[in-house]
């Protein structure tokens, strides 16, 4: 049997190989930086991806505490859900199994000025077009975590970081290391 994505990554991480996914110089926003530049992070993520929940906010502050930790501040992620519930501890002990706490990301409510303001607004499985508008943005239909054992738990955290991965692949803030 092979390990999930990011049991791989601890692998990777314990055996001091290099990881799979390899940031890219600056701070993720291309189109404001020339060829050239010194690839410092301005001290303000250029760019913000909403993720947005369903019923609660389970499956969009996992995807966003997995986003913040993956982009190390250049993408700024942001969960928003109608309703915040306690973090479940099955989903915070997974999480902090690969080395990122739930506990830093804070569910907002979804305001118009915020979904505005998103460059991205990824919505956790209903349709998107309700929201979004004009907005750039993508359906993410994975199951929710809440509730859950523990892997199960295991399996949505891997898929929602393999998803958040592609995404930073995308916006041109990591490149794979190798095809696949």
């Amino acid at each position: 049997m092979s390990a999930s994505g990011s049991e791989a990554a601890a692998a990777r991480q314990r055996a001091g190989l290099p990881p799979r996914l390899v940031a890219v110089p600056g701070d993720g926003n291309r189109r404001n930086h020339p060829a050239g530049s010194n690839g410092r992070p301005r001290p303000h993520p250029a760019r913000t991806v909403v993720f947005l929940g369903v019923a609660d906010d389970a499956s969009s502050r996992v995807a966003a505490a997995l986003l913040a930790h993956r982009s190390k501040g250049r993408i700024r992620a942001v969960s928003a859900s109608p309703a915040a519930v306690p973090p479940d501890p099955v989903v915070a002990a997974a999480l902090a199994e690969v080395g990122v706490d739930l506990g830093m990301v804070v569910t907002r409510r979804p305001t118009r000025a915020l979904l505005e303001a998103a460059d991205l607004l990824v919505v956790m499985g209903y349709d998107r077009h309700a929201l979004a508008g004009d907005r750039p943005s993508e359906d993410w239909c994975i199951d929710d975590p809440r509730g859950k054992g523990p892997e199960a738990v295991r399996c949505i955290r891997d898929a929602l970081d393999r998803q958040v991965q592609r995404l930073l692949i995308r916006m041109g803030v990591a490149v794979p290391t190798r095809g696949r």
